[in-house]
């Protein structure tokens, strides 16, 4: 009996080191390790680097540091790292959610059969807050959608006599179409929730499953093991439809509402690596090691690793002396790590990221990447594009400082040319589609030219004017989106129209840059029309289509009062200017003004978050025929650099120190912007005689110091000007 007792642990060991070696690092894991407190996905230290989307988030959902997990080792979970999201009781019609971006667009496709597994804890605080007739817990969606109209799966809650019922339910299903689960779920208990995505090659015959607490003794095992379902939908075209795009799913969203606590999403293609169980203990390891970058100075670097695990924590870690001394980056404990601004002095450094594992204190350390960096050549002050549209071909070229390259996606509609009174003149005409949006991506550089590259103190300013024709099959106001964008800087630049310039395409991944979003119709419907984005969601082939990939600047014109008020008429040709002015190393200014048939609307700001600051195109994305005009001609499109007045700020001298250099050798110290030059002045009386200018310094940073030997000269004072 011992004997057999004996060979079975160790047959059990061997399935776990098995099970260890097979174990694959699943699409998403979240449990909301060291965020900062506040509104989940509002920024980079509340999610945005782990998917979380700053451009749906909601002040009903937020995370709160310290406050812990949710226990789900009652139910036959590991134990759980991080803390745990709050969702606030939100009883407005419209949905309020927040969004977590696990794929981009094709990453599962309809036409490729797959699993797709979401699981989660989730815990109701008051059940009068669910509605007995059923509300939405949580959602999927399409990779590149807005939360109108459902794409995949929905899973609902219902009160049922004080307690709640889960149901699962297809995009498109009617009402009636939600199968609820019959287990019932009391308020305070935290139950673990699983939903299976099956696509299924074909239409409408894709099969959603889901499971509230599966037995534990199925967790971890494989796909031919998996236990039943609680409920299930799909197959029948009578439970509703589902998504043909070739987009497939990428947006997971947990919506406010009910008063809840949510925790432990897991987002995986294998029932094993949505169910990890209590007392497993993967050690850490890393699938996925960042890569060495070879890029320009001055503009921020990417690197990602892939850990794995149980409950697998990350750190990054810099050396800047060629791998001897490793030293932990603040704040850095995302799967991604976004570097600042790097200068020219950074190239060579090195980083690593190291996963660990608390359960049994297991490290393990990525492959090491280098940043090798080439020094920027700043584009000098003219006029790089000045296109009146001539009929010069706008796809073919040649790319000249008269003639821009233009690309949608298709050659037969959307961007055509046409004759203007008086000749040669042209003017490009933009034809939106009808129940969709287009993309008109313009380029003012070559293939492969470096892009405009603005050295602190200069500025960028691309001019674009634009006749709205008619309105005749305008319904409503959408967004009109016109953006500044840098594809040199590790996007892949379209050179033929076709589906990559589509308007939900754009080749945008990696692609950075700035967006206007404008209210666009013959009256505003928003109260402040002008909202100027900045885009954050670098992995996603979606360039403009979605307002998603972009972290919000704000809106203007200050002061708003614009609601129903008269906006863009037929036949008047408006002129916006869209200006980048690069103020210091690691800000810019970002202004948008509109001007036409005596209208004058602005709206600007300071940005020092991304500081882009090197662009190459500009995209134009009109929303549908029925949200925008019935066509636009496009007359004119400069992009000019030009000097910056750049606002010093006032400063200080801090620090004045005798050297024993020489006679008269001083170290004057200084607060400081970087970017902005210090002349270093000094005469020998200080109420009389001219100023002579020892030095003028660029400042790299928040002090700056400069040291004059005047060799042997009498006693000098000394002064320090900033030049704007």
């Amino acid at each position: 009996m011992k004997q057999h007792r004996i060979r079975i642990l160790i047959l059990a060991i061997l399935a776990g080191l098995s099970l260890q070696k097979a174990h694959a690092a699943p699409v998403r894991s979240e449990e909301f390790v060291g965020y900062s407190s506040g509104t989940l996905g509002a920024d980079a230290t509340r999610g945005t680097l782990n998917g979380w989307d700053s451009g749906l988030t909601s002040a009903s959902i937020t995370v709160s540091n310290g406050t812990g997990s949710l226990d789900g080792t009652g139910l036959g979970l590991v134990v759980s790292a991080g803390d745990r999201v709050f969702l606030a009781t939100y009883t407005n019609a419209a949905l309020s959610g927040s969004r977590n971006q696990f794929a981009s667009s094709g990453t599962f496709p309809q036409t490729i059969d797959t699993n797709i597994y979401f699981s989660f804890l989730y815990k109701f605080n008051n059940a009068s807050t669910v509605s007995a007739n059923g509300q939405y817990l949580a959602q999927v969606f399409r990779g590149n959608s807005g939360t109108g109209t459902p794409q995949h799966w929905a899973l609902q809650a219902k009160n049922v006599a004080g307690q709640i019922q889960l149901g699962i339910s297809k995009a498109g299903a009617p009402s009636n179409a939600t199968n609820y689960a019959s287990v019932n779920i009391n308020v305070g208990q935290t139950v673990f929730v699983v939903v299976r995505q099956h696509i299924i090659s074909g239409a409408q015959n894709d099969v959603y499953d889901l499971w509230i607490n599966p037995p534990p003794q199925f967790f971890g095992t494989n796909e031919t093991d998996i236990p039943p379902s609680n409920a299930s939908v799909g197959a029948l075209t009578t439970d509703g439809t589902e998504d043909a795009s070739s987009t497939g799913a990428g947006r997971f969203v947990i919506f406010a509402g009910p008063n809840a606590e949510f925790d432990e999403l897991r987002i995986a293609t294998t029932w094993a690596e949505a169910t990890p169980w209590f007392g497993q203990c993967i050690g850490a390891g890393i699938s996925l090691s960042p890569t060495n970058v070879t890029q320009s100075a001055e503009i921020k670097a990417f690197f990602t690793v892939a850990e794995l695990g149980t409950s697998p924590t990350v750190r990054w870690q810099l050396s800047t002396d060629g791998g001897t001394v490793w030293n932990d980056i603040a704040g850095a404990t995302a799967s991604t790590l976004i570097t600042p601004n790097l200068p020219m002095s950074a190239s060579g450094n090195k980083y690593r990221a190291i996963a660990t594992v608390p359960c049994n204190g297991s490290t393990a350390t990525s492959s090491v990447a280098t940043v090798t960096l080439t020094a920027p050549t700043p584009t000098a002050n003219g006029v790089l594009m000045d296109d009146v549209f001539n009929r010069i071909d706008r796809s073919a070229g040649p790319l000249t400082p008269t003639n821009s390259l233009w690309f949608t996606g298709t050659t037969t509609s959307g961007l055509t040319s046409a004759d203007q009174s008086p000749a040669p003149l042209g003017y490009m005409v933009g034809t939106p589609l009808a129940g969709g949006s287009s993309l008109w991506l313009g380029y003012y550089t070559e293939t492969n030219a470096l892009p405009v590259h603005l050295a602190v103190g200069r500025q960028m300013k691309a001019t674009l004017k634009f006749t709205p024709t008619a309105f005749t099959s305008f319904t409503n106001n959408a967004g009109f989106r016109i953006g500044l964008f840098d594809y040199y800087d590790g996007g892949n630049r379209i050179v033929a129209d076709g589906a990559a310039a589509n308007g939900s395409a754009g080749n945008g991944n990696m692609v950075r840059g700035y967006m206007l979003n404008l209210d666009f119709g013959p009256t505003f419907s928003a109260n402040s029309p002008l909202q100027l984005l900045v885009r954050n969601g670098l992995q996603d082939n979606n360039l403009v289509g979605t307002t998603g990939d972009f972290l919000s600047l704000g809106s203007g014109p200050a002061g708003g009062g614009y609601s129903n008020a008269p906006a863009f008429q037929a036949g008047t040709e408006y002129t916006l200017e869209f200006t980048v002015a690069r103020t210091a190393t690691d800000s810019v200014d970002v202004t948008t003004t509109i001007t036409g048939g005596g209208t004058n609307w602005s709206h600007s700001v300071t940005e020092t978050n991304y500081a882009y600051h090197r662009f190459d195109s500009i995209a134009v994305r009109p929303n549908s025929l029925e949200t925008s005009a019935d066509s636009f001609n496009f007359t004119l499109l400069t992009v000019e650099v030009s000097t910056a007045v750049i606002p010093v700020t006032p400063f200080n001298i801090t620090g004045i120190q005798a050297l024993s250099a020489g006679p008269g050798s001083v170290r004057i110290t200084w607060n400081s912007v970087s970017g902005v030059n210090y002349q270093i002045q000094s005469r020998s009386s200080l109420t009389s005689g001219n100023w002579a200018t020892n030095a003028t310094v660029a400042a790299s940073g928040a002090s700056t110091s400069y040291t004059n030997s005047p060799g042997g000269a009498p006693t000098l004072f000394y002064r320090v000007v900033a030049t704007p």
